[in-house]
């Protein structure tokens, strides 16, 4: 979909904690070991949360939208 803004409350430590629990959930979805996760630098994981929740970017306005 559509880029959505950020408000206040996606940066509060508990939203925070919320988007990292859902990523390491989904890492482990994915067939990686959690000790593995667990020994990941923490700003690595930063980066592959940044990546999964980047707007993507669609070729044209009626992909955008869903057409």
């Amino acid at each position: 979909m559509g880029e959505e803004e950020l408000n206040d409350e996606d940066f509060t430590p508990e939203k925070q904690k919320e988007y990292l629990d859902k990523l390491i959930l989904s890492l482990i979805d994915e067939g990686k070991d959690i000790n593995e996760i667990l020994d990941m630098p923490y700003h690595f994981v930063l980066e592959i949360l940044h990546e999964r929740n980047k707007p993507k970017k669609e070729k044209s306005l009626i992909a955008a939208f869903g057409g």
